[in-house]
């Protein structure tokens, strides 16, 4: 059988174990998910899982927590599986990306994820221009470290917002200001920074930002930003703060 515009698929019963998941472009199985479904169990609501038959090998695009709820319920019982033919594994991940429905959509750090496997331009550059600074960026929501971005989202949104140009300036301000301070990169900074590269991109020079920064850590302009009863408080802290005792100002009612 086959949709309009779409690959050749056939219902098919399989056993859990002989379906693969692939860890590049899958998101990581949530063990409590996984737990609340079984003990909530309604097999009315039951998704069969859907598969690329690749390779001589079953691969999980979409239903990897169905099959692991299956199997804490049914051990190697066999499953109704959607088995698609002829799928690359670039059109997996894209599947993966533009999966939606009944079960859990994939956050939005799973398929910036994904998306950087598949060799997205934007997810590429996101990467590059952080890499090129001296970040490295995890996908897997790690602990933020001084030289590690987990802050994925914004940091691509950022990407987006203001260009590579300023996103590759905008995180060398942030390096040279406090690169052995792991809040430097806190999501909150990130779209502070942006919003600040967004409105005075152009009108004011990098290394006095850096500069004016090292006189304060990442977390006072976070607290002091979040106190604030102004909109966009942290980036005001920051627009302060580059201000201090400086003859040509930047203008904050701009925020």
């Amino acid at each position: 059988m086959k949709y309009p515009s779409g690959h050749e698929f056939e219902f098919k019963v399989l056993r859990p174990s002989q379906l693969k998941v692939d860890p590049l472009y899958q998101r990581k199985l949530n063990v409590k998910r996984v737990n609340e479904i079984v003990k909530a169990w309604n097999g009315d609501l039951f998704n069969e899982p859907k598969v690329s038959y690749r390779d001589g090998q079953y691969w999980l695009f979409n239903g990897q927590h169905s099959n692991s709820v299956w199997q804490e319920k049914f051990g190697d019982k066999p499953i109704l599986c959607k088995v698609y033919k002829g799928m690359t594994w670039l059109e997996e991940c894209e599947a993966f990306i533009q999966q939606n429905g009944i079960s859990k959509d994939p956050s939005q750090i799973e398929k910036l994820k994904a998306m950087k496997e598949a060799k997205y331009e934007d997810v590429s550059g996101m990467v590059a221009g952080a890499e090129l600074v001296g970040y490295s960026i995890n996908f897997n929501c790690a602990k933020n470290d001084s030289n590690t971005i987990v802050a994925v989202a914004k940091l691509y949104k950022a990407y987006k917002t203001i260009g590579p140009e300023l996103y590759i300036d905008m995180l060398t301000a942030i390096r040279d200001a406090w690169p052995d301070d792991p809040d430097a990169v806190d999501g909150r900074i990130i779209t502070a920074m942006t919003l600040f590269y967004k409105t005075y991109g152009g009108n004011f020079k990098r290394d006095d930002l850096s500069k004016s920064l090292r006189t304060i850590t990442p977390m006072a302009v976070i607290r002091s930003g979040k106190i604030s009863d102004k909109r966009n408080g942290i980036t005001r802290e920051i627009v302060k703060c580059y201000n201090n005792k400086r003859r040509n100002r930047l203008d904050i009612d701009k925020l």
